[in-house]
């Protein structure tokens, strides 16, 4: 069995180890970790089934070679976030592409219905958000499953644990060009929303463009994200009669947007003054809705890739059955318990009011 080093790494990194951490468990020094990882030492001198059981993967997963993709995540700020969580969730986001490339070789998904930016001179975002709304044939008002309506595009989206509050989402394209979201799979229904919107426009916006140092592309991606949820000529209606506090949350429980969402969207709009908004932010922070608003929209949950891998299941000739999961997962060399985890429909509990 010719194991391929970098699978180890990516093995290792998935699991949140450090190489010192990976060599106490197996119990060899740090060197042999780093240089097996790097290629230079046999790995007859570590045990593979050593290896399997500490990092919880079966012998043949460190024998595969797919490449390694950085997420799409040039554009966005940095935040202090600890690199081995860092390294975790990228590896891991790399295991999930492989095996999505792995489905797709057997199961034909259509492209991406995206539109294609030719170059930097495509107007604001917020008339890419509104182009996109038609060119998708969305209608008027509130988009009520934002997920379904994504994902019947043709881009996919997985609810993950980043193991950190400090990721809202992230995304990855598959080597065929189909686009893959990461949201967080603990944030409430109007935050997973908002960031769903928010990647959909770096990938519309900014992979397909050269980016300049001009160029906000964070604002540029919040102001499609937000003309996307609430079009500035629809939700007007809603906000320019005087706007309160009590408004902005049934506002909330329409659009399913969050308050400051909407609040940070009427002050981009000059739907109401500096004064109006300092007024607002004050009542918003003294009512304590910093620490969790009042009203949580439902969280929409993806479909797509489970309907995937249940039709790959089928086209391998595998019943849906725990002997037929059992061999699917042998496929995707995970255990029959984390294949189940992560592409069997995870039960998610609905957080409503």
């Amino acid at each position: 069995m010719i194991v391929n080093p970098k699978m180890i790494t990516i093995a290792r990194e998935s699991r949140g180890l450090s190489q010192s951490e990976l060599a106490k468990s197996i119990g060899v020094a740090v060197s042999t970790i780093s240089r097996m990882e790097y290629g230079y030492v046999d790995t007859a001198m570590v045990s593979l089934d050593k290896l399997s059981e500490v990092l919880n993967y079966p012998t043949d997963f460190f024998t595969q070679d797919f490449s390694i993709h950085p997420p799409n995540v040039h554009y966005r700020k940095r935040v202090n976030i600890s690199p081995k969580i860092i390294r975790k969730a990228d590896a891991l986001m790399n295991i999930y592409r492989a095996n999505i490339e792995k489905v797709l070789k057997t199961i034909q998904l259509k492209e991406a219905n995206l539109p294609i930016l030719n170059d930097n001179k495509y107007g604001s975002p917020k008339k890419v958000a509104a182009y996109l709304r038609s060119f998708w044939k969305v209608e008027k008002g509130p988009i009520k499953d934002l997920i379904t309506l994504v994902e019947k595009n043709g881009i996919m989206v997985i609810l993950f644990d980043f193991e950190t509050d400090k990721i809202d989402g992230r995304s990855m394209m598959t080597e065929d060009g189909h686009p893959i979201i990461f949201l967080n799979r603990f944030f409430v229904g109007e935050r997973q929303r908002m960031t769903l919107s928010h990647e959909l426009g770096h990938i519309i916006l900014h992979l397909s463009t050269f980016p300049t140092f001009e160029r906000d592309e964070e604002s540029e991606a919040f102001e499609f994200a937000s003309e996307f949820l609430m079009p500035e000529t629809e939700i007007r209606i809603d906000i320019e009669s005087k706007l309160t506090i009590e408004k902005l949350s049934d506002l909330k429980r329409v659009w399913k947007v969050s308050m400051a969402g909407i609040l940070y969207w009427s002050e981009k709009l000059s739907f109401i003054t500096p004064n109006q908004s300092r007024y607002l932010w004050s009542q918003y922070s003294a009512l304590g809705y910093k620490r969790g608003e009042p009203f949580q929209v439902q969280i929409d949950i993806p479909t797509l890739l489970n309907r995937m891998v249940t039709l790959y299941t089928k086209a391998m000739d595998f019943e849906s059955t725990e002997k037929g999961i059992e061999e699917v997962a042998k496929i995707f060399k995970l255990s029959k318990e984390e294949f189940k985890n992560r592409y069997i429909a995870p039960k998610i509990s609905l957080r409503v009011a």
